[in-house]
């Protein structure tokens, strides 16, 4: 079984933010019929997040929007990995960077949190940092005072054009993360 979570926070207010990109994506592989990802979102309200499952092959694949703010992602990835006794090298997390190069989607392996306390906290509570993550680029502010604030602002329509274009990119990462 493989579990597959993009990181955002919940709300109308945070939809096309830069935090929210991979909520953005996830939308976008549904609504193209990815054939990995055809049915619907539903919210579990037991553990308070969106989820679907599905199927790669003969194996089981649970994709997750936790509906928590990104400082509290830890909590879902922690509660649905035990739950389903998912194993961290079968969880793959994607969510944003302001460090990578410009429209950059990296793949990595174990890695360390970077500097990102609700990733250390992920690490802490799947007592390792033996899962897989997708980070995409999604810009700096020019002060670095305001991260908080740039991070929780919307895309312009531009560079929601430019994430997009990395739609085929993402696919091809997230099946070679399955085939594994």
């Amino acid at each position: 079984m493989k579990l597959i979570v993009g990181l955002g926070n919940p709300g109308w207010q945070y939809k096309n933010t830069r935090h929210n990109v991979w909520f953005l994506m996830i939308d976008k592989l549904q609504n193209a019929d990815w054939k990995y990802l055809d049915d619907l979102f539903v919210y579990d309200n037991k553990f308070g997040w969106e989820v679907v499952q599905t199927m790669f092959g003969d194996q089981k694949v649970i994709f997750v929007k936790p509906m928590e703010f990104m400082n509290r992602s830890w909590w879902a990835v922690s509660q649905i990995s035990n739950f389903y006794k998912i194993d961290s090298k079968d969880i793959l997390v994607m969510h944003d960077d302001i460090d990578l190069w410009v429209w950059t989607i990296k793949l990595k392996s174990w890695w360390w949190s970077a500097w990102h306390n609700w990733l250390k906290d992920i690490i802490e509570k799947l007592w390792n940092g033996d899962f897989a993550r997708i980070r995409i680029w999604v810009d700096r502010p020019e002060n670095s005072d305001y991260v908080a604030e740039y991070v929780l602002s919307p895309f312009k329509k531009e560079e929601i054009e430019n994430i997009e274009s990395k739609f085929d990119d993402i696919e091809k990462i997230i099946e070679d993360f399955l085939k594994k």
